[in-house]
């Protein structure tokens, strides 16, 4: 008895919490659905000093989670009257799919090379890629700077997509996938006479679906969501991913906050939903806890 109550307990505080954490999507969500007039009324009005000293509540306090009358006006004005909206979107597109196509490449072929090739000094080697790996983003920043200023191409997308091809994440998580796999498949192979590119293709990156799933996921998410390199690299407003545009988008209407936000979130939920089980068994078989 004692352990179904303590197991009652902990899933009521599991559900407690997944419902806190789904709460801001929900309200996302229904509140796209609303007219400006209404976000406006919910939103933007805000108690005064002599408000509070009158005893005079707040609409802010009264504040509405679902649309009184629903309608896609939100939608219809972010993807037919914001013709700007669409240009970013494709923008941030044009950034994550070189990152994603890059990344797993650089990151399989040298993956691969820690894990199956016999050479001096490559734990040290692999020991710098973790450490460059901890590093937060704002110490590599400056760095990225300076070599992007050398090679000429500090305003444009490769002084972003060029650090995330080369990141060590990949690596990292691609070689523990791989020191995962049965060590029998490569020994076959190899008594059958398959060479170096062979079990490469053949075998690993067929065996390693999860993993590179995983990794295209984790990839996905971070550059759809970048923002320092963004603001620190791209100075033309119509090659700003949509990202930035974001935290501007209040500033011409109040009313399409919410509907931009769904389709800004959509990719990313819809990939997480779809991949789920890759992801999991990915990161599983990487060892990260």
């Amino acid at each position: 008895m004692k352990l179904k109550l303590m197991r009652f307990g902990t899933y009521a505080i599991l559900l407690l919490l997944g419902l806190i954490f789904l709460f801001p999507l929900v309200i996302t969500f229904t509140n796209s659905f609303m007219t400006e007039l209404e976000i406006s009324l919910n939103y933007t009005t805000k108690l005064s000093f002599f408000d509070i000293l009158a005893g005079t509540k707040d609409k802010f306090v009264d504040m509405n989670f679902i649309p009184e009358e629903a309608t896609l006006a939100q939608y219809r004005e972010v993807l037919i009257n914001q013709p700007a909206f669409i240009i970013l979107l494709i923008n941030s597109l044009k950034i994550t799919g070189p990152v994603i196509a890059g990344n797993v490449a650089v990151s399989l072929l040298t993956a691969y090379g820690f894990t199956m090739w016999k050479w001096k000094y490559k734990e040290y080697l692999f020991f710098v890629y973790i450490l460059v790996m901890l590093m937060p983003l704002q110490a590599v920043l400056v760095p990225n700077y300076v070599i992007a200023d050398k090679l000429n191409i500090r305003d444009s997308y490769l002084a972003i997509i060029l650090p995330g091809i080369f990141s060590p994440f990949g690596t990292f998580l691609l070689r523990q996938n791989m020191k995962a796999m049965p060590m029998e498949y490569f020994e076959a192979a190899a008594v059958d006479g398959a060479g170096s590119l062979y079990l490469f293709f053949y075998i690993v990156v067929l065996q390693m679906k999860s993993g590179i799933a995983a990794l295209c996921m984790l990839v996905f998410i971070e550059y759809w969501n970048i923002v320092e390199q963004a603001v620190i690299f791209i100075k033309d407003y119509f090659r700003e991913p949509l990202s930035i545009y974001l935290s501007r988008i209040a500033e011409g209407s109040v009313g399409m906050i919410f509907a931009a936000s769904c389709i800004y979130m959509f990719l990313p939920l819809w990939f997480l939903l779809v991949g789920q089980k890759d992801l999991e068994k990915g990161i599983e078989l990487s060892g990260i806890k």
